[in-house]
């Protein structure tokens, strides 16, 4: 069966629906503007999906963990076990014993899911379909989709998508909480207040629900999503810590703004919430007026702490003797070692997503605490992804490039969890 064009002259939906009402065997490739993706059929059902950008086997872990199946020290232990064995991913995790057979199954179900579904937001590209009379994939770990499942979730996206990205325009866009008068109650998904995704509606209006006025009902999703918005992360990093698949994400997003429980932060807004988390300068404080009685008390604990140390023979003139620079080097020494952890968390992050993170933030919480981007000082390390390597760049009090504190790696960009190879060492080196 031949099968080829553009989605322009033949949906992803009639595709799926041949290809399911025929039971075809074989590989469906779609190539869009920004990444390609192959979809392998069995007898018209789903049994695997790739991504050029989104790799099946490199997202495994990743998508573990968002499920709640898998800990990050859980994770990081199958990755030690997998440098020393070379086995895949899926076999260390689950010979092991760190997660059971079924909920490796499930992970993969959900990543090939989240593959396909993203295909429903494609509106160009060019599709192939070669008819196979067999195929490999993973018998023991994949059960096969229907054509047909995926198309009532696929219908129910191609609907809402165009609606949702109406008020989520952007994944850079940035969220806080809105102060309401009504109480917030988590309920059933059953029992939550509506959004009506009317198209006609710009926005969508929330449909009235039965029961007291003065509540506001949310989703135990819909909760989650709420907790994730600080004021400080974009919509791509709630989509990359939310459990929920991208889409239900976005829509969790879409239905809070409704319900103007959250508010996007622009301009001055944004400016002032950052300013807000800023620490206070050392300037401002010290213009800050101290109260005559506070200074009197200050004054006496002073002296009293002063002759205290004057007469501990185990601490004699202590306060003269240590060079303030000893202070410095401490820190110094910190910050080297946040710098090597930080360095730990991009060849994790590698590991399991097949590329360098885009940015430090993007390792936080799974790979690095998000206490370890910033240095003792309070600045945040500089991060530059290259082609072969990655820097990492600290600095001084001053806030100045500190020469001491530069970390150049090599590393194997796009190493495949499931194929890995072992990442290049490196020791903490000077950037001319």
């Amino acid at each position: 069966m031949a099968l080829e064009g553009t989605l322009k002259d033949f949906s992803l939906a009639d595709i799926f629906q041949l290809i399911g009402l025929q039971r075809k065997t074989g590989v469906l490739t779609l190539r869009g503007k920004d990444d390609a993706v192959t979809v392998t059929f069995l007898d018209g059902k789903v049994v695997g999906a790739d991504s050029l950008n989104r790799r099946l086997e490199t997202r495994l872990g990743s998508v573990l963990i968002k499920s709640g199946m898998l800990t990050p020290e859980q994770l990081n232990r199958a990755l030690d076990i997998q440098k020393e064995t070379l086995q895949r991913l899926g076999f260390v995790l689950t010979h092991y014993d760190i997660i059971s057979a079924d909920a490796l199954k499930n992970a993969i179900q959900l990543q090939i899911l989240q593959i396909v579904y993203r295909l429903f937001r494609w509106k160009d590209g060019d599709y192939h379909f070669s008819q196979e009379t067999t195929i490999e994939y993973d018998r023991d770990n994949v059960v096969p989709i229907t054509a047909e499942s995926i198309l009532m979730e696929g219908a129910r996206m191609i609907d809402e998508w165009p609606i949702i990205e109406k008020r989520i325009r952007s994944y850079d866009m940035v969220f806080r909480k809105k102060v309401t008068g009504q109480e917030i109650v988590v309920v059933g998904a059953d029992e939550a207040d509506e959004v009506d995704f009317d198209a006609e509606s710009a926005p969508a209006k929330k449909k009235k629900s039965g029961g007291a006025t003065d509540k506001i009902r949310i989703s135990e999703e819909e909760k989650e999503i709420y907790d994730l918005v600080d004021a400080t992360h974009t919509v791509g990093d709630i989509v990359e810590m939310s459990k929920l698949s991208e889409f239900d994400t976005n829509k969790a997003l879409y239905e809070l703004l409704t319900r103007d429980l959250i508010e996007e932060l622009r301009g001055k807004q944004e400016k002032t919430v950052v300013e807000q988390a800023t620490p206070l300068d050392e300037t401002e404080v010290a213009q800050t007026p101290v109260p005559l009685p506070l200074v009197a008390v200050l004054a006496i604990v002073a002296i009293l702490s002063l002759v205290t140390s004057f007469k501990n023979p185990l601490n004699q003139f202590a306060p003269f003797q240590r060079p303030l620079s000893a202070i410095g080097e401490t820190r110094k020494a910190i910050s080297l070692q946040r710098m090597e952890a930080i360095a730990q968390g991009i060849e994790k992050y590698n590991t399991v997503n097949g590329r360098l993170p885009d940015k430090l933030q993007e390792l936080a919480p799974y790979f690095v605490s998000s206490s370890l981007l910033s240095d003792p000082w309070g600045h945040g390390y500089k991060y530059i992804p290259r082609a072969d390597r990655y820097l990492v760049i600290g600095f001084a009090p001053n806030g100045k490039v500190d020469t001491d504190l530069m970390l150049s790696r090599a590393i194997d960009i796009g190493a495949a969890a499931n194929a890995p190879t072992t990442p290049h060492g490196g020791k903490l080196q000077l950037i001319d």
